[in-house]
């Protein structure tokens, strides 16, 4: 669903991906290469793309190019179901992006960790600013610190579970929809302008 020669057009055009361009013209040894030796290297080096790709989570874009592609009526039928799974699957697959690489570099640890120590600087300070509690209910406070804890570390474990169940899911459905795009080029139901603009 990435279209090369958009993202070929792209790093040498937009200065969003300058230092993509500088990384290509490095790795090619060529001031300035042409869109063709950008989209070679492109195919043959996935390193590029995945950048390409951080770049654009990171800024929010979408790296999911393919078009909602229009379905018509004198249509056969076995294209029309075709055309109508690619494009539910590309909704699903934009919806999804977020989960197109695993947890392992998110910062879910700094979110929730941060939230559940402010949690308890907070209590600590009132307890402590406005109360007697420690000097009567000390262990209590403390336990009530650790559960706090505990109740942000089950929530980080939750968080991180449920970004790999999507993005194992994203995966599956990217691989399928790669095989249902391939299908409809196959058999001609529909061209590359249709699904690249």
């Amino acid at each position: 669903m990435i279209d090369i020669k958009k993202v070929a057009k792209q790093i040498k055009d937009d200065s969003l991906y300058n230092t993509i361009y500088y990384e290509v013209k490095e790795k090619l040894k060529i001031d300035t290469p042409s869109y063709e030796e950008i989209e070679t290297l492109l195919k043959d080096d996935e390193y590029f793309l995945q950048e390409y790709r951080d770049i654009n989570r990171y800024s929010e874009l979408s790296s999911i190019h393919a078009n909602k592609l229009e379905i018509l009526e004198n249509e056969q039928n076995e294209s029309k179901k075709l055309k109508k799974s690619i494009n539910e699957n590309i909704q699903k697959l934009k919806n999804l992006e977020n989960f197109s690489v695993d947890s392992k570099g998110s910062a879910y640890e700094i979110w929730i960790g941060s939230a559940g120590v402010m949690v308890v600087f907070m209590v600590h300070n009132i307890i402590a600013l406005f109360t007697e509690l420690y000097n009567t209910h000390g262990t209590l406070i403390y336990a009530i610190f650790i559960l706090v804890l505990f109740v942000t570390y089950y929530a980080y474990k939750k968080v991180k579970d449920n970004h790999e169940k999507q993005h194992v899911s994203y995966k599956k459905l990217y691989s399928f929809t790669e095989t249902l795009i391939n299908e409809a080029f196959k058999n001609n139901y529909i061209k590359r302008n249709e699904l690249y603009s």
